[in-house]
């Protein structure tokens, strides 16, 4: 099968490429792309060549030229020998590439998928795979219900932790950020209220709009490791920062003793990939990849993790290099980014 794939061929170029796909074999799953979302921090850190896993001799994945994408949906082509759990026709949700389709190896990380409920518009289910990075301040958190919240970053992973902390329960939920257009987005999302970041002393306006100093929930999706301490700083004595952007590098001017230890917060991670994981079952009452996606899916379906305001471009494969363009220079513009290959 002739297929098209994205490709970022070196840092700031990128390419459509034609090439063959092979029938399944026995352990393998065809699926043909519907859409594929575009998650703007691992992708931009790739076109810019700044991913520090591009200078890891033994991930050899993360080179040039580079398939970009983790979160797509489609309907399922063909099966090999060996696959029960789905069949032709079905329509899933996948960690797929930006390509026209895709083959799925049973076993292997990439190759899991998750039928879409009856109905389920794929342009909408293409960002489950991206939205569960953002769930995990309301898994990491426990019990949200009813507790108040701020989101500090409000790009694609951002407005996915606001929006998923709306539909655990937890209120008010502020969103953060210096973009006048990501803080509108957060508020067709379900936001309570949104803090300029350019505008004045966090801390303060957050009071302000809380009527007493702190939130309980902290979630940080920056991933500037230097917001790590401004996240802790928001948060009321004895309450949680959670961290869902990749920070990629180290914080400085971090207090430990008077500005978390005696201050009682609990400050952890949330990278989405820990559903992989036995420890997270453990810590997080029994969630697993399956049901984070599962979760999400019909969430996303019935519209209470709503994407409103989240999408603002849908493009044409050949026009990925100028909506990674859009995402690093005009944020006033580029937010949610999706591709269609139907």
């Amino acid at each position: 099968m002739r297929v098209r794939q994205v490709v970022i061929t070196e840092p700031f170029q990128t390419a459509v490429r034609e090439v063959e796909l092979p029938d399944p074999a026995p352990n393998q799953i065809l699926v043909q792309t519907e859409a594929s979302a575009i998650s703007a921090g691992t992708e931009l850190a790739v076109f810019t060549g700044t991913h520090q896993w591009l200078k890891d001799p033994n991930l050899l994945d993360w080179k040039f030229p580079f398939r970009p994408g983790y979160s797509a949906a489609g309907k399922v082509l063909a099966v090999g020998s060996q696959i029960s759990a789905c069949q032709p026709g079905d329509r899933v949700a996948y960690p797929g590439n930006h390509a026209s389709a895709e083959l799925l190896t049973l076993g292997h990380e990439r190759g899991r998928l998750w039928k879409l409920p009856a109905g389920a518009d794929a342009r909408m289910a293409a960002w489950a795979c991206i939205a569960r990075y953002g769930m995990g301040a309301a898994i990491r958190a426990g019990i949200t219900l009813g507790r108040s919240a701020a989101v500090l970053g409000l790009g694609v992973i951002g407005q996915i932790t606001l929006r998923c902390l709306v539909a655990a329960g937890a209120y008010p939920v502020i969103g953060i950020d210096g973009v006048a257009m990501r803080r509108q987005a957060a508020l067709a999302g379900g936001a309570s209220a949104v803090i300029d970041l350019n505008a004045g002393d966090l801390a303060s306006q957050l009071q302000a709009v809380l009527g007493q100093k702190g939130v309980e929930i902290v979630a940080d999706a920056t991933g500037l490791p230097d917001a790590v301490p401004a996240a802790m700083s928001l948060a009321c004595d004895g309450g949680q920062v959670v961290i869902v952007g990749s920070p990629r590098g180290k914080a400085k001017e971090v207090n430990f003793y008077d500005d978390l230890h005696r201050r009682y917060l609990e400050v952890t991670g949330a990278h989405g990939n820990m559903l992989f994981e036995p420890a997270h079952t453990r810590l997080a009452g029994a969630w697993d990849i399956n049901k984070a996606q599962h979760w999400l899916l019909q969430a996303l379906h019935r519209g209470s993790v709503s994407l409103d305001g989240l999408v603002r471009h849908v493009i044409a494969p050949e026009e990925i290099g100028q909506a990674y363009d859009g995402l690093l220079k005009r944020k006033e513009e580029y937010l949610g980014v999706l591709v269609r290959w139907d």
